[in-house]
């Protein structure tokens, strides 16, 4: 959690300490690792050293834990000496390299203490074990210590912890819904992507259902770009080493990205950013300011290293295919179109449903502690994050900061949204960099006859295929806008002799750009029916007797509503309004 000094934090934060006091009250042998607290809850990283731990002892320890909680045990804090430290966690080679990290960033080795019970923290805490209202153990999962796969594999168990039972029970309810809203099941429910061991773990197999939804959004933005002025370009997916030693991504990017291959004498990489290959575009001429602003778009797939155990579904993947472009601009000029760019997330996001309840902006800035992590002119950062905390002021949109959150040539914004069930995402990115350009030598000729830097805005609205769709799947539980959806229509003939009749419907569908598919298979209406329900079909168009006489249909809707006795073209005109409109509805 960002703020540290939040209650909920201190509760959370605590709890982790009460869950080592019961493991170890309990008998678990273990090396305590490490447990911060986070937005969701608490987890506590440790080396099991003798027996087994399951989900099913969760009980037992939540029962101690809870006899610790009403103990009414303080939280003391004190600060030792290395020595002492060290003597404190004889054979714990977690906290001898805690120790050695902090005595090296010279500050001091706070601990906290709670009955017998002491850890390495900075805190805060609770007064007293007391105060946490309510707790819960979650899950157990493998993690990596210091999340490298090069380092030893510790086990990890995920908490919550609030301030009453009431908000506790709440955030359980709300947890049961996103299992049920989960991207990876009603991905495979409705047959939308696949991973393939032999492919490699992060890289998408879209399927035909999948593929449909993918383009109907780059299909979208591609009109919609074109509307606001934008071109298409295309770019390679490898390029030469120079290119990303002069971008920067030669090293400050380097343990993102794949690893070299060499080709003919030269190294190739495989791209992790597709602006480097604009800026070759844009370079190949002499522009002026009347040619500017500049907008080059492209749904660029790069291509970036995620370690194994932070893979997560579409979340987290290691190809992405990004709603990606880069705006040349004049310095005058730039604030405006950073402005711009941020209505345009606006226009996508209120399309979807989504209002300024549901996102706002985090701002990325460096940190101080971190500046090994950045390259670039100083006051050409300050100048560019004062541009762009102007265009956010106008646009009204709630903004917070992370410091630490810029990208390594610049300061940046994300957008984060909200799901349906309050889940949050950090969707989409824009940015506003005054110093690639330098790099690049990005000029054009000003209205003065002389040459001068562009100003460079990175943008990309609906961020990666993947993550945006999942982010879609979980919002819609898979029950996609009609525009969207891969199967729009299900055709359900009740038997052989209306088998026809359905073909003939799926005839005028077809020549209205209707997507659909006829269930002829030897089974009950019912069954049917309910297949289509839970692919999350908006409309089923049955047909039988009654209809085939009267050369009628009747609808059952994905909301349950029926109508019958409809005239086709009457259906065929409401669902291309529906579609056209990319209305949220139905009707």
């Amino acid at each position: 959690m960002s703020d540290q000094n939040n209650q909920l934090y201190k509760v959370r934060h605590s709890s982790e300490h009460v869950l080592m006091i019961a493991m170890r009250n309990l008998g678990y042998k273990f090396h305590m690792a490490m447990g911060p607290a986070t937005d969701d809850g608490f987890y506590f990283d440790f080396e099991l050293l003798k027996g087994t731990l399951t989900e099913e002892d969760f009980s037992k320890i939540e029962k101690e834990m809870l006899k610790v909680i009403k103990s009414d045990q303080t939280f003391i804090q004190k600060y030792v000496n290395e020595k002492e430290a060290r003597e404190m966690f004889k054979g714990n080679p977690y906290k001898q390299e805690w120790v050695a990290e902090i005595i090296k960033r010279g500050e001091k080795i706070g601990t906290y203490t709670t009955g017998d019970f002491v850890d390495i923290c900075a805190g805060p805490h609770v007064k007293s074990t007391k105060e946490i209202g309510a707790v819960k153990l979650l899950s157990i999962a493998g993690a990596y210590w210091r999340g490298s796969e090069k380092n030893k594999m510790l086990t990890r168990i995920y908490g919550t912890a609030f301030e009453s039972k009431e908000e506790l029970t709440e955030y359980l309810a709300l947890l049961e819904e996103a299992k049920k809203r989960d991207h990876r099941k009603i991905g495979a429910q409705l047959d939308l992507f696949h991973y393939s061991d032999k492919v490699g773990q992060g890289l998408t197999l879209w399927t035909p259902n999948g593929t449909i939804v993918r383009d109907q959004l780059e299909d979208w933005a591609k009109e919609t770009e074109k509307k606001w002025g934008y071109v298409r370009v295309a770019t390679p997916h490898i390029g030469k080493e120079d290119l990303y030693i002069t971008s920067g991504h030669l090293p400050y990017y380097k343990d993102d990205m794949y690893p070299e291959m060499e080709i003919e004498g030269e190294n190739y990489y495989l791209k992790g950013m597709n602006c480097p290959h604009h800026f070759e575009i844009f370079n190949r001429t002499q522009y002026s300011y009347r040619d500017l602003p500049l907008r080059f778009a492209e749904y660029g797939t790069v291509y970036r290293y995620e370690q194994s155990g932070s893979l997560f579904g579409l979340m987290r993947v290691r190809a992405i295919a990004q709603n990606d472009a880069h705006i040349f601009c004049s310095e005058e000029d730039a604030e405006q179109e950073f402005l711009d760019v941020i209505k345009l997330h606006e226009y996508y996001y209120n399309t979807l449903g989504l209002t300024r309840d549901d996102y706002y902006i985090v701002i990325g800035l460096p940190s101080e502690e971190k500046k090994d992590k950045y390259h670039g002119d100083k006051k050409l950062w300050d100048k560019a994050e004062k541009m762009m905390r102007n265009a956010i002021e106008k646009s009204g949109i709630k903004c917070i900061e992370d410091i630490g959150g810029a990208a390594f040539y610049g300061p940046k914004i994300d957008f984060n949204i909200k799901s349906a069930i309050g889940r949050e995402f950090s969707i989409s990115t824009n940015q506003l960099d005054l110093y690639m350009p330098t790099r690049f030598n990005l000029q054009y000729v000003n209205d003065r006859g002389e040459k001068a830097m562009v100003a460079v805005i990175h943008r990309a609205p609906l961020g990666s295929h993947e993550r945006f769709i999942g982010f879609l799947i979980e919002h819609f539980a898979g029950a996609f806008p009609v525009w969207l959806h891969p199967n729009q229509v299900t055709i359900i003939p009740i038997s052989e002799k209306h088998v026809d009749y359905a073909k003939s419907i799926a005839k005028e569908l077809d020549q209205s750009g209707i997507r659909y598919n006829i269930d002829t298979k030897d089974e009950t209406m019912g069954n049917k029916i309910r297949k289509a329900q839970e692919q999350k079909v908006p409309y089923m168009i049955i047909v039988g007797d009654k209809e085939l006489d009267a050369n009628t249909i009747s609808v059952r809707y994905r909301d349950g509503e029926q109508e019958n006795a409809i005239k086709l073209d009457k259906f065929v005109s409401q669902v291309e309004k529906v579609i056209n409109s990319k209305s949220l509805g139905l009707k």
